[in-house]
């Protein structure tokens, strides 16, 4: 406790109300950049700002992960309706993201407003205000969220899954995700097909894969059981791109879809991992 109560006395001695870039520092472990981003929006005919800071690189599936975020803002809202909004946008920006599907003691997302823009308070998160303030507070979640994913421990590219028309599919967009056989496979450029459908299949979500489509970067790999004709060395090329979209449709009329973002497994993150100690 003296050593808390001692940092806590200097930082607060450094407190300013200039940039942020000595917390965003201080805040990263294995990250390779900073993160940050700020909007500015209307209400009322007043600008709206809302800022973030983020840092996360390893041990990342929020669900008390090694993540961290920092968000504020000037605009005049009730703590009530803030808190609600903030949750509503979680749920589709950082806990929508993994690396390892590893989770640690401490991931926060914070989210502070002062007022000073000096909009008419939000007292309603159904009001036409809440609703342009919570789109703005998700570009902002949703940046830094890829951007954790980007970041991955010796990610070398992001990569989007999009999961459509199935059941919870952000149980099975989260385990094609956390595969490993699927993430060295994105590293190594490699149209696998097959690790992808057969992670679905241990998700323990029911399907009949006669009916899946799969497409890796814009091509169709596998379609109603099978794998389908497409040029390897041609998509293996595409895939060497710094983003990488995945799409499985699992065409169940009535379910649900959504999206997650990981990275691949590089060399690199056993390298980290394994020299790592905290």
């Amino acid at each position: 406790m003296e050593k808390i109560e001692k940092g806590i006395k200097a930082a607060a001695a450094q407190l300013h109300d200039g940039e942020c870039d000595d917390v965003l520092s201080a805040i990263m472990t294995t990250d390779t950049f900073e993160k940050q981003i700020a909007v500015e929006i209307m209400i009322d005919r007043k600008p709206v700002r809302i800022g973030g800071i983020a840092k996360g690189a390893g041990m990342i599936e929020p669900n008390m992960a090694t993540m961290l975020s920092f968000i504020t803002s000037d605009a005049a809202i009730t703590p009530a309706v803030l808190r609600q909004l903030l949750r509503n946008v979680v749920k589709t920006t950082f806990n929508a993201i993994t690396v390892d599907g590893d989770t640690s003691t401490n991931d926060m997302c914070l989210i502070l407003a002062n007022g000073l823009a000096g909009n008419k308070p939000m007292t309603n998160a159904s009001s036409a205000a809440a609703k342009k303030f919570e789109d703005a507070l998700h570009v902002v979640c949703l940046f830094l969220a890829k951007e954790i994913a980007r970041d991955g421990e010796g990610a070398t590219k992001l990569v989007e899954i999009a999961v459509k028309n199935v059941a919870q599919p952000q149980k099975v967009a989260k385990t094609i995700a956390n595969s490993p056989l699927v993430k060295t496979a994105l590293f190594g450029n490699d149209p696998n097909w097959g690790r992808i459908i057969a992670a679905a299949g241990r998700s323990g979500i029911s399907f009949d894969p006669v009916k899946v489509d799969i497409s890796l970067a814009g091509t169709v790999v596998y379609k109603q059981g099978s794998g389908v004709e497409f040029d390897a060395a041609a998509l293996s090329k595409k895939m060497r791109a710094k983003e990488l979209k995945i799409v499985v449709d699992f065409h169940q009329r009535g379910k649900a879809s959504t999206v997650v973002w990981t990275c691949d497994f590089s060399y690199d993150y056993v390298k980290i991992n394994a020299d790592y100690h905290t």
